[in-house]
């Protein structure tokens, strides 16, 4: 039985594979290569005091409504590239019928990562999976966004500031060892010390919103 795809998932699907695609293709390509349609941004932030610090990328791709089968649910996109993908809407898409041909469609994939230093009393938690959806009220034009988080606490076993080395045990005594390569988390290092634990939280989303058509 065929299980139906929201706007959303469905563009997850498609739009992980256009990301592989151009990330595989950036790192093997000329300088003379053709810029890719997906455009990426890194941004990163670290609290004055040093006890949190996040990481995250975002890749945005535009695409431009072709086609809408309201009977069936689908709505067809072409990127800048002229490629064209055909999405199934599934019921917990909201106001398909006010989607139109030649609207502009523009998804932002966002995936990261945060540290906070916890209270020495905090708990080394299993790891915690959060699920978010977000529909456009009733109403209101096609959009909303998906996204999981997830998070654990981890205790500090051994630091190395010049070699931006840390260890680390996970809530289920697995100790790993990583060097620290973001500027935000190299500071965050430097207040680190061994018995402390840091709360990291993995994360990713993706966002949908819809522009009505130039006439």
């Amino acid at each position: 039985m065929k299980t139906p795809l929201t706007l959303a998932s469905a563009l997850v699907l498609s739009l992980s594979l256009t990301f592989a695609v151009a990330a595989a293709a950036g790192d093997a390509a000329s300088a003379k290569a053709p810029a890719s349609a997906v455009k990426t941004e890194e941004k990163s932030a670290v609290t004055a005091k040093g006890d949190a610090a996040t990481a995250m990328t975002i890749s945005k791709v535009s695409a431009t409504v072709e086609a809408i089968d309201l009977k069936e649910r689908t709505v067809t996109l072409v990127g800048e590239k002229g490629k064209t993908v055909v999405l199934e809407a599934g019921q917990e898409v909201r106001n398909l019928e006010q989607l139109k041909v030649g609207d502009k469609v523009t998804v932002e994939y966002y995936e990261g990562v945060a540290a906070e230093l916890k209270a020495p009393d905090a708990s080394r938690r299993e790891v915690k999976l959060t699920d978010a959806v977000v529909r456009a009220a009733p109403g209101e034009r096609p959009g909303g966004g998906v996204g999981t988080a997830l998070t654990t606490t981890v205790q500090i076993e051994y630091v190395d500031r010049l070699r931006n080395v840390v260890q680390f045990t996970g809530p289920r005594g697995k100790t790993r060892t990583v060097t620290v390569q973001k500027p935000e988390f190299r500071k965050m290092l430097k207040n680190l010390k061994v018995g402390d634990k840091v709360e990291l939280t993995f994360f990713e989303a993706l966002a949908i919103s819809v522009k009505p058509a130039k006439k």
